[in-house]
């Protein structure tokens, strides 16, 4: 059965974004490529809401073909724009900003759900902490792979912020990056 994962770049105070809403970007390394290609590896779907899809539209597209753009991260480009990506919004219209989005149809769960028993890789959120909540609130999220790196933000979005899910969790690897940023992995501890 697939699963779907949660995966947010983190201040260690477990802010997504600064002052004025500017992106949380993680410092490019060699071990920060790692990670992106172990997230390749597993993952060919990707969830979003409408906000943080229509960021990613503005900018994946794009840097694939862009000469200025590094090699790791035009492998990134690549992988983003050939995924399917899945947008659960009751506002957006359209999804043609980006191939292979499509409009969810259903709530997070029942589409969650649904994709669970299809064929394929796993499933992916790693954009818009208002999604994720969501996403943890309907109690969706299989696993939590947090890359906080070493900054302290002290105010603005925080990722677990307002989910109301309380739940244990295993931790399955913990990395540390050779930026300082710390990359941990935990699976969700579910009643049996």
């Amino acid at each position: 059965m697939r699963k779907l994962v949660l995966s947010m770049v983190q201040s260690v105070d477990g802010y997504i974004n600064g002052p004025g809403g500017e992106p949380l970007i993680p410092e490019w390394s060699s071990d920060l490529d790692q990670w992106t290609f172990d997230m390749i590896e597993r993952f060919d779907t990707l969830l979003y809401g409408r906000a943080a899809w229509q960021e990613m539209a503005a900018f994946w597209p794009n840097a694939e073909t862009n000469p200025d753009t590094p090699e790791p991260q035009r492998k990134l480009a690549r992988f983003m724009n050939r995924s399917w990506k899945i947008v659960f919004s009751r506002t957006l219209q359209n999804t043609k900003a980006w191939a292979n989005s499509d409009l969810a149809n259903d709530s997070i769960s029942n589409v969650v759900s649904r994709l669970r028993e299809s064929p394929g890789k796993d499933m992916v959120i790693f954009a818009g902490a208002s999604f994720a909540q969501e996403a943890m609130r309907a109690d969706v999220v299989d696993e939590l792979w947090l890359l906080t790196v070493p900054l302290l933000f002290g105010h603005e979005t925080r990722l677990f912020e307002g989910h109301g899910l309380r739940s244990g969790l295993t931790l399955s690897e913990v990395r540390q990056m050779d930026t300082g940023a710390v990359s941990t992995r935990y699976v969700r501890t579910r009643p049996s």
